[in-house]
């Protein structure tokens, strides 16, 4: 089974319609939340949390500034090969192989209910959480020590709420294919969250936004193309 849907990108973060329901894909929770206990997406019957860090959807739906319904996470998304086409605004859910003339194959993992990636951040092996929940990029800040500085940007978090970040534009590279990201700095906590889990920072909307990309969890692998 094959389904695409049209997107909408709210300030980077990925939204579509079903069922008249509006749904937030967020491979950077390991759980789907919702409004009611179940959701039944293309056959697949998900059990929903009501709320996670003491938050209710409707308590992230107010921090984002969006009515959304359901927050898509891991434990659904993993049941599907996903495309995503920021440029087409589309997303593709599949239970076969999506056909796909990938430019670059990059491995991923998925540890402790977070997609682990590894990709060059200027000439260094990072291993970040791939995240479509992530407007912003972030990275440890042992990274950006020196590094010119951009304008402060405001981001939201369920477990810190509303936080402001420097931003720094740095150049990443997946494979041959380069592209410009803008990372901030988590707060301490989330950062030492990170550390722990042996990942130094959070790639978002800027991968997603310079490549169309498939992540097939059956194998295992993040597919791009320009």
């Amino acid at each position: 089974m094959t389904e695409t849907f049209n997107i909408e990108l709210f300030h980077g973060h990925l939204i579509f319609e079903y069922n008249g329901l509006k749904v937030l894909v967020d491979t950077g929770s390991p759980i789907t939340i919702g409004k009611d206990k179940e959701f039944e997406f293309m056959g697949k019957q998900c059990s929903c949390q009501t709320e996670f860090a003491g938050k209710a959807i409707s308590d992230i739906a107010s921090m984002m500034g969006y009515d959304v319904d359901v927050l898509m996470g891991l434990d659904l998304i993993t049941q599907f090969r996903m495309k995503t086409d920021y440029q087409k605004k589309e997303i593709t859910f599949s239970t076969e192989e999506i056909p796909f003339e990938s430019q670059c194959s990059i491995p991923i993992t998925l540890e402790n209910g977070v997609v682990c990636v590894n990709l060059d951040v200027e000439g260094q092996s990072v291993k970040l959480a791939l995240d479509t929940g992530a407007w912003i990029s972030y990275i440890d800040k042992k990274f950006t020590e020196g590094k010119p500085v951009g304008e402060n940007k405001e981001d939201f978090s369920p477990l810190t709420g509303h936080f402001s970040t420097p931003i720094y534009s740095m150049q990443v590279s997946a494979e041959n294919h380069t592209f410009q990201v803008n990372f901030g700095n988590l707060p301490s906590q989330m950062a030492t969250m990170l550390k722990l889990m042996g990942l130094y920072g959070v790639i978002g909307f800027d991968l997603f936004n310079a490549f169309t990309v498939v992540i097939d969890f059956e194998n295992q692998q993040l597919l791009l193309s320009k």
